[in-house]
């Protein structure tokens, strides 16, 4: 706030010298924010050309152009006149001649600038109150005579700066530490906000990811619809998919002693795996209902979570793995030893904060009782294979050797596996293991597969081909094949391993892929350097 300037008092000859009566603060205008005091009894109001406000005592300078009115003061207070041909408003109001009140709004010709008029009670106000203040960025915008935005505006900025610059040390102090508190607030309020989002989201991710997992066991899963096409299919004599699987040996004249001498080799694979969550280090549990029972989530999904008490979410899947002659090692395929990595699975658990960990690996021999604990030894970056380690009591004078020369395209190969999974095995076994499964009610994943096993009913179905195309990476193949065949070993008319079955082309007439023998030996030589 200026302070007043010295000719202003001593010019004061109708008053107490000194004595400061009453100033105008211009709101408008290049002397927005100056303070004009108002000593004499009689002064003259000019504004020039660049709207700057000025005031004289009337008697110091003769008339000039730029005079718009005089102030004149009686009865404590200053009466504004407006020059002749000249117009003044007051309060919005046009005015010729009116006696001023405290806190009026004053605008001084056509273009302003709007001041507003305060008496003092002859002494200098040090600072303006914030109730002031406001009260001036009201009776702006309310006798301003320009456009509303412009006015707004106006007011919003002038009213600012004066809370900045006129206003106490405490206010200013009590003022920006609220500002502070409220912006300290907003922030945590931003950081509440953004942790909530990001939780929502990584929420969203797992239950994403989770829905990827599901879906795979469903494939590998039996459902009651499923036993009741099984039985449909005895009791019309039609033969199903698995059953007609089992039969291509016959039908194709494939060589019984290839498919005898290699058939104890070849394993079923049944396995689950889990899932952690990365942040807590816990695995993901069931949540369980006030009666022990596995909730479900309202969008039908079973409802996991780090804190769940009940057992660990499974997701369970199947697969064909064999022997190799002369090791106690077998192999299959990188996807079914880490079935997590096919697809886009394995990022949509990393976006989700999850790592997959495998629960239980088994591997199911024909001709033996019990299944054999598997475990990942070593897997290929660059094809789909892995090798798992077995028991080697368990084992002995089992293999199916490697052949070393590449097949050639036209030549006859013979794939073994257990596509279809379960669903097979059990159309394999024959209508009285199926009735036996109905009258128990239960399609338990691994108690259906202990019992088939215990019931000497677990063999790979047997299909030929011809040998399409071969290169350094693929094999390509029409025997026929299906899900849960992916593993399997592609064998040669000498009973040799020249492909692992790897993947299926529907599209392409039935056509497979397999991985050449030459990875799975290139994947042993890792083994044995470690």
């Amino acid at each position: 706030m200026q302070k007043p300037e010295a000719s202003s008092i001593t010019s004061s000859r109708n008053g107490g010298e000194g004595e400061v009566r009453a100033f105008l603060e211009s709101l408008t205008g290049p002397s927005r924010g100056n303070v004009n005091w108002l000593v004499d009894k009689t002064l003259t109001v000019s504004v020039d050309d660049e709207r700057v406000l000025s005031l004289r005592p009337r008697d110091d300078l003769p008339p000039h152009d730029n005079d718009i009115a005089t102030l004149q003061w009686a009865d404590e207070g200053y009466t504004i006149t407006a020059s002749a041909g000249r117009n003044v408003w007051v309060n919005g109001q046009n005015a010729s001649s009116v006696s001023l009140r405290h806190g009026d709004m004053i605008e001084f010709g056509e273009k302003g600038p709007m001041s507003r008029y305060r008496l003092c009670d002859h002494s200098f106000p040090a600072r303006h109150t914030f109730e002031d203040i406001l009260s001036d960025a009201y009776a702006y915008t309310r006798t301003s005579r320009r456009p509303f935005a412009e006015k707004m505006s106006g007011a919003l900025r002038d009213s600012g700066r004066r809370l900045a610059s006129q206003t106490t040390i405490l206010f200013r102090i009590t003022v920006l530490a609220t500002l502070l508190v409220i912006a300290g607030f907003g922030y945590l309020l931003y950081q509440n906000d953004r942790r909530l989002a990001d939780s929502i989201e990584q929420e969203s991710r797992k239950i994403e990811a989770v829905a990827v997992m599901l879906a795979q066991t469903r494939e590998d899963a039996l459902t009651p619809d499923d036993l009741v096409s099984l039985r449909d299919a005895f009791e019309n004599q039609v033969l199903s998919t698995e059953q007609r699987l089992g039969t291509l040996e016959q039908r194709a004249g494939a060589p019984t002693r290839v498919i005898a001498a290699s058939t104890r080799s070849v394993a079923f694979l049944q396995g689950a795996y889990g899932l952690r969550h990365v942040e807590s280090g816990k695995i993901l549990r069931h949540v369980l209902g006030p009666n022990g029972e596995n909730q479900r989530t309202p969008f039908g999904q079973p409802w996991i979570e780090p804190d769940g008490t009940g057992e660990p979410a499974e997701f369970q899947f199947t697969g064909t793995g064999f022997l190799i002659a002369g090791v106690p090692l077998m192999a299959t395929n990188r996807h079914v030893a880490l079935p997590w990595t096919s697809g886009n699975r394995e990022k949509a658990l990393s976006d989700a904060g999850l790592e997959p960990e495998m629960l239980r690996l088994l591997a199911y021999l024909p001709d033996q009782t019990k299944p054999i604990e598997a475990r990942l030894v070593r897997f290929s970056e660059a094809a789909d294979l892995a090798i798992l380690a077995v028991e080697t009591s368990r084992v002995q004078d089992l293999g199916i050797p490697l052949a070393d020369a590449t097949s050639r395209v036209g030549e006859e190969l013979y794939l073994l596996g257990y596509p279809t999974g379960l669903k097979a095995l059990i159309a394999q076994a024959g209508p009285g293991f199926l009735e036996d499964l109905e009258a128990e009610g239960t399609l338990n994943f691994w108690s259906i597969a202990s019992r088939l096993s215990a019931q000497s009913k677990i063999h790979p179905l047997a299909s030929r081909g011809i040998v399409a195309r071969t290169s350094g990476s693929a094999i390509v193949y029409d025997a026929e094949t299906t899900t849960g065949g992916s593993g399997g070993p592609a064998l040669n008319r000498r009973g040799e391993v020249v492909a692992i079955s790897a993947a299926i082309l529907p599209e392409f007439g039935g056509s497979n892929i397999g991985v050449p023998v030459s990875q799975l030996r290139a994947l042993l030589g890792e083994v044995e350097s470690q």
